[in-house]
């Protein structure tokens, strides 16, 4: 990686961790979409929750982030 200051480190590293939350959002919709329908669990081992789980968090923190870019925007 090319040489970075400090503060644009830590923009990549906020950026990477939005990407990566995001993904968990689009990857586990499926999963979130079956329970809120009460249709039959869609994971064969019965790991359901922890991605229902999973997806909560991603979902809050990117909603936690935007309300921090919105203080700081203030």
């Amino acid at each position: 990686m090319k040489n970075l200051t400090v503060v644009e480190k830590q923009s990549e590293l906020i950026n990477y961790i939005i990407h990566w939350l995001q993904e968990e959002v689009e990857q586990n919709q499926d999963i979130v979409d079956a329970h809120e329908n009460n249709e039959n669990a869609i994971m064969t081992d019965g790991t359901d929750d922890i991605y229902l789980g999973r997806y909560e968090c991603a979902e809050g923190l990117l909603d936690q982030i935007s309300k921090w870019r919105k203080e700081l925007d203030d």
